[in-house]
């Protein structure tokens, strides 16, 4: 399941699992923070959007691992994702 606590304006949230599930998303709040930004002039430090995704799991059900890499490929997506074009097609 997810726990969208962001709309609260969370920074960092570990909801509880409830049974008979055994993983629980957590979406906290996007906020503007100072990044380093790589660029063929060299690198500055400018304001980006981030955010937190968490996840909260029962290792007796899957192993870390599993967890860890679905984090993996969710951040992926979102960071590379062309999120206008559907936005506006």
């Amino acid at each position: 399941s997810i726990s969208n606590n962001g709309a609260f304006g969370t920074m960092f949230t570990s909801p509880i699992i409830n049974a008979p599930q055994v993983a629980i998303l957590s979406m906290d709040a996007v906020r503007k923070h100072p990044y380093v930004i790589e660029t063929p002039q060299g690198d500055f430090i400018g304001a980006r959007l981030t955010g937190i995704i968490g996840q909260s799991f029962d290792h007796r059900a899957f192993d870390g691992a599993y967890s860890a890499a679905f984090l993996s490929r969710l951040k992926s997506i979102i960071e590379t994702r062309h999120w206008s074009d559907d936005l506006t097609g």
